[in-house]
């Protein structure tokens, strides 16, 4: 695998090495068990009106590993199995962009309809393809990583001027799930079920004020509502959904990840300050650590589950948190020092080779 280099950064090596270090210095890291932390790439988006970019660190360490300029305010980003290609959601220009893992260079975007917005976005277990959700639409849009084009576009919601937010496929792809935000964000919202690979719509439901996320575990799914604080779980097993119970999530809670035993929900929340929820999923019971900026972003889990990497908005880092110990171990700067790293992904299987 050819090395990423660091020398293609926006800023230039000097600048660059100058505002990580006042970054890293400001948020005090502790690097505390970084021996431990686990091989691989961050993937992270910054969504900087007229700067955006995607990035690469090193897991383990930190380390920037390149930089590459994309389209309009980058929200998602995904590296589908299987490929040598990682794909952001570019909602400020109505479209994806596709870039080489080793080099970092933008291979081609793709256009997703004009007003579209390209938000929250999952691929397939296999990678062949990518469900993203059209924020400034009702829709789903379906992309085809071997053609990357946007091959359908499935109707999420049939509420007028639904906004469609983020999206979940089963590893079968069976089902595909969507969370919609109503007409005007104070208003309440929906999550609907699909057809995954025709895109028949089968059921759709109200969830609250301002539905943000929806994850899927076996018959469960969890739908984290902003504007209502709650982390709402419901049975999804038969005709419609049945409302198992809810847990308190303060405040704005957004993105989702499961461990891998499946007893810990880990919510990124979009208050101010920064900080993340774990609710026990059999009590729904929350408990929080308090992190370092503003607001939180995404967040990706490690794959033995044991650490969470999450963006962390002004001053603009990736904090890694020990989901055993709940405690932050580290913090990764942003490599051209903007402050407002986004999407984040997690990939186990890329990684950097120093003097390859």
């Amino acid at each position: 695998m050819r090395r990423l280099t660091a020398l293609k950064l926006l800023f230039g090596v000097g600048v660059l090495a100058g505002a990580a270090l006042a970054v890293t210095l400001a948020l005090g890291s502790t690097g505390a068990s970084r021996g431990h932390l686990p091989q691989g790439t961050i993937w992270v988006t910054e969504r900087t009106p007229g700067l955006s970019t995607v990035a690469a660190l090193d897991a383990a360490t930190g380390t920037p590993l390149g930089i590459t300029s994309v389209g309009e305010i980058p929200i998602g980003v995904t590296a589908p199995r299987g490929l040598d290609k990682v794909y952001s959601s570019d909602e400020g220009s109505d479209q994806m962009s596709v870039i080489d893992k080793d080099t970092l260079s933008v291979l081609r975007t793709i256009p997703m309809g004009e007003g579209s917005g390209p938000h929250h976005m999952m691929a397939t277990r296999n990678g062949r393809y990518i469900y993203v959700g059209e924020y400034h639409h009702d829709k789903v849009g379906l992309v085809d990583t071997r053609l990357d084009q946007n091959i359908a576009d499935f109707q999420a919601s049939h509420v007028p001027g639904a906004k469609t937010h983020s999206v979940w496929i089963t590893r079968n792809r069976r089902d595909l799930y969507a969370t919609n935000e109503g007409p005007v964000q104070t208003g309440p919202g929906t999550f609907s079920k699909l057809d995954g690979r025709t895109g028949a719509f089968v059921w759709e439901f109200g969830v609250g004020n301002r539905p943000s996320e929806v994850l899927v575990s076996r018959d469960t799914a969890y739908v984290s509502v902003r504007n209502d604080d709650v982390i709402r779980a419901y049975d999804v097993s038969g005709s419609l959904p049945v409302l198992i119970g809810q847990a308190e999530a303060n405040v704005r809670p957004d993105t989702l990840s499961l461990t891998k035993d499946r007893k810990t929900l880990i919510v990124g929340l979009r208050g101010t300050p920064a900080r993340m929820a774990f609710i026990d999923t059999g009590s729904l019971t929350t408990q929080y650590l308090s992190l370092p900026g503003t607001t939180t972003g995404h967040q990706w889990l490690s794959r033995d589950s044991r650490y969470t990497f999450i963006a962390l908005e002004t001053p603009g880092a990736i904090g890694v948190v020990d989901n055993r110990a709940r405690t932050l171990v580290a913090t990764y700067p942003y490599p051209n020092g903007l402050t407002r790293p986004h999407g984040v992904f997690y990939d186990p299987g890329h990684r950097h080779h120093e003097g390859h």
